[in-house]
């Protein structure tokens, strides 16, 4: 039985100047995250900037991650080709407890009858289970109850669904037409949401900066929904914030995240940009005061 412990954390990838993984920054990360209390991250997902590496550069930080991460890792093995999937299997299989699988990009509104057969022949056999990853706006294709129904009847091993469509009334319908599977929605404005609709959890890359409030927000549920709430609307000024900046979501989070942890790199691949280091500042501001306010609820 694989043990989530929600909410899950999307984890960076740090980069330096020159593009090269930062290993230094990224273990002081890893030991930062586990200090605040999380028990379960996805390594080499699209908050990772998994499109611009390479497959032995996604399998050196699974490994790396293991090393430095005494929690559940979930390996993101997602590519548009069965060989390079499988290939990422292998070299996962040692470092991670289970596995992340989009359907293949840029192909876009395939039928279910290929992605099934994209899906088979990636996961057949895997010493892995398998959560699939829903995240239409990117790979232009939808993982239908009619689809996962039949790489269920396949017998893949697969346990759960990452839900990044932001769409909870799409996450319900996984859940009630697939009760026995683990459902978590990518949405950090419904994580209040998910606990009251009784999915399993969150997954967030957004709140990387500030995850002690989801954590204390899945805690805390059960003895207070008001307080529950009051936590969701300190992690909405930070919603707001990263919807009105301008900012494409990676780069801002990692500008947050410096704020957090000191140097942590704000560098970023192609085709991706920085945020301005005279952001940081402006950026500080917010993360301190929703950390502020979520810390006078105690």
């Amino acid at each position: 039985m694989i043990q989530l412990h929600g909410p899950i954390v999307a984890l960076l990838t740090p980069f330096d100047a020159s593009g090269k993984i930062e290993w230094q920054a990224f273990k002081a990360y890893l030991s930062s995250l586990y200090s605040w209390g999380v028990r379960t991250v996805i390594a080499n997902g699209t908050t990772g900037e998994f499109p611009s590496m390479t497959i032995s550069e996604r399998r050196q930080v699974v490994e790396f991650v293991r090393e430095n991460f005494a929690g559940t890792i979930i390996n993101n093995v997602s590519a548009t080709c069965v060989g390079d999937v499988r290939k990422l299997i292998a070299g996962t299989k040692d470092y991670a407890d289970c596995i992340l699988l989009l359907p293949p990009y840029y192909y876009s509104a395939c039928r279910d009858e290929g992605l099934s057969r994209f899906f088979i022949d990636a996961l057949s056999g895997a010493p892995l289970s398998a959560m699939l990853y829903h995240f239409p706006q990117h790979t232009g294709n939808h993982l239908g109850i009619e689809l996962v129904s039949i790489l269920l009847e396949q017998g893949l091993s697969i346990f759960g669904i990452k839900d990044s469509s932001g769409d909870i009334d799409n996450a319900r319908l996984y859940q009630s037409n697939f009760p026995e599977l683990a459902v978590f929605l990518g949405n950090d404005a419904k994580v209040f949401e998910v606990l009251q609709k009784g999915l399993s959890g969150s997954v967030t890359g957004a709140a990387n900066p500030m995850p002690e409030l989801l954590i204390a927000m899945q805690t805390e549920y059960r003895l207070s929904v008001s307080k529950t709430e009051s936590m969701q609307r300190c992690l909405d000024v930070w919603n707001r914030f990263r919807n009105d900046s301008g900012y494409f979501e990676i780069p801002l989070v990692k500008a947050a995240m410096s704020v957090r942890i000191e140097r942590f790199p704000l560098h970023v691949r192609p085709p991706l940009t920085p945020v301005p280091i005279e952001e940081t500042d402006r950026i500080r501001g917010v993360v301190c005061n929703c950390l502020s306010d979520f810390g006078l609820l105690d």
